[in-house]
């Protein structure tokens, strides 16, 4: 199957569960942002969610309590937790996302069951509501978590893709939610290890996405130093964590980024490359309409993968910068193969 990042992932969940109706299998390592992704789905298009854990629900949860009649017939009172049609719990005016969550982890009974409500929008005598669309995810069996092999009619009905691991994806997601500067820059200078596991190794704490989200957190409150440590190493592991906490002693020495654009044609140029991203990430920050030009002939004496990523960070944060003298006449001209 095709392995894409969590950007391009949504974007296929917009096309073909939302769009086209289609139910859509996420397959993906622990942490990789799978159930994230179904959720910033549902606040783009304004929908419900409704979270299922496939792997806490038995069969009998699916098509709801036999209750006799009067007529000596039986009838089935459906589960409220689900968005079938009469149940008024769930809108009839807006769009609903019913998220299958650790579907391949849920009793075969249960994946029973799902083959008719997800193939045919029903279990029994309930039939889901038409604005519901249908998306699943799990980890994948390599993952070594507790999984089941996916029954081959039930892969069947599924449109199914992987949920690649990269460090510009969560990059973007690090900018786009406050997330403080250093963590782009050491994920400019180590993207490897935006994620460290290894199914065949015993480590309880592993880098993912998951976890340096976590890791964001820890470092940005008021927790002593060494409880920030400890805190971060035992979120994403003990090497992910060491690398990182010793990249923000290469972040407090940075140089005054006020000298550089004061002075753009003669300030020392830093050291290393750690400190490069640094730098170019600081300055990413710093740039404004006014001194773009000074902060271009700066990073101009740099190595162009600095001046690239100053530039792309620096256009994420403010698309106007990209109306300037300094990106048209200077930046666009001479990298422009560098960022297409």
């Amino acid at each position: 199957m095709y392995k894409l990042n969590i950007t391009k992932v949504q974007s296929l969940l917009q096309a073909v569960a939302i769009d086209q109706h289609e139910p859509v299998m996420l397959w993906g390592q622990p942490g990789a942002g799978k159930s994230e992704a179904v959720q910033q789905l549902a606040v783009t298009n304004n929908a419900e969610l409704v979270d299922i854990r496939a792997s806490q629900f038995d069969s009998v949860d699916f098509r709801g309590i036999p209750v006799p009649t009067d007529t000596g017939h039986t009838v089935w009172y459906a589960p409220s937790v689900l968005p079938f049609i009469g149940n008024n719990t769930f809108p009839d005016d807006r769009m609903i996302i019913l998220f299958l969550d650790e579907i391949n982890s849920a009793a075969p009974s249960v994946a029973a069951v799902c083959y008719q409500l997800i193939n045919d929008r029903r279990v029994g005598e309930h039939v889901l509501k038409p604005n519901v669309r249908v998306i699943a995810a799990g980890n994948r069996e390599s993952d070594r978590g507790v999984t089941n092999r996916m029954p081959t009619p039930l892969a069947n009905r599924f449109t199914h893709v992987e949920v690649e691991v990269d460090a510009e994806t969560w990059i973007e997601w690090a900018l786009d939610n406050g997330v403080h500067p250093i963590f782009t820059a050491f994920f400019k200078f180590r993207p490897a290890l935006i994620t460290t596991f290894d199914p065949s190794k015993p480590d309880k704490a592993f880098a993912t996405p998951r976890t340096w989200a976590k890791a964001a957190k820890y470092y940005s409150s008021d927790m002593p130093r060494d409880v920030m440590d400890a805190a971060i190493a035992g979120a994403v592991g003990m090497g992910p964590g060491a690398e990182f906490m010793g990249f923000t002693a290469i972040w407090q020495d940075m140089p005054d980024l006020n000298a550089l654009i004061k002075s753009p044609s003669t300030a020392s140029l830093p050291d290393g490359v750690g400190m490069s991203y640094a730098v170019a990430v600081g300055l990413s920050g710093k740039m404004t309409l006014k001194n773009a030009d000074a902060v271009h002939t700066y990073l101009d004496r740099m190595a162009p993968e600095y001046v690239v990523c100053a530039w792309t960070l620096a256009i994420k944060r403010d698309a106007a910068l990209a109306t300037t003298d300094a990106f048209v006449d200077k930046y666009a001209k001479k990298y422009i193969n560098l960022y297409r």
